[in-house]
């Protein structure tokens, strides 16, 4: 993984999900931010991750609307839902926005992994 450890963010508002969620990214080698909310996340404005996790029901704004107003602001992330939210519209939404994986919550480390992967795929494809 180079020389400084890839980072990952996490923005969940269930703590306990976030942690879980954070101690699996770890043990794959990552270095993980863990936001409680979209707001959270907003305001760590030098954050620069390899791939953004997102719950898509928030309190504050969801994470289509977080999606939507980073791809506005030109910091778009490579990113993976993790949701126990299987709604078609909102997995079509999220794709329009670039999400590149859908998960269910929970998810397995297996497709976790492959989720962020095709994150990190992306990162370096030309373009």
């Amino acid at each position: 993984m180079g020389e400084h450890p890839i980072l990952i963010s996490i923005v969940e508002d269930d703590s306990s999900v976030r942690r879980s969620l954070g101690r699996m990214i770890s043990s794959f080698g990552f270095k993980v931010h863990l936001f409680a909310s979209a707001s959270d996340y907003l305001n760590e404005s030098d954050l620069d991750p390899a791939c953004l996790i997102l719950d898509v029901v928030m309190p504050d704004m969801n994470g289509l609307e977080l999606l939507a107003v980073l791809q506005e602001s030109g910091r778009s992330v490579p990113t993976v839902f993790v949701s126990a939210h299987d709604n078609k519209a909102y997995m079509e939404k999220a794709r329009s926005l670039g999400c590149l994986a859908y998960l269910p919550k929970p998810c397995d480390e297996t497709m976790l992994l492959d989720a962020i992967e095709t994150c990190l795929a992306s990162n370096d494809a030309p373009g």
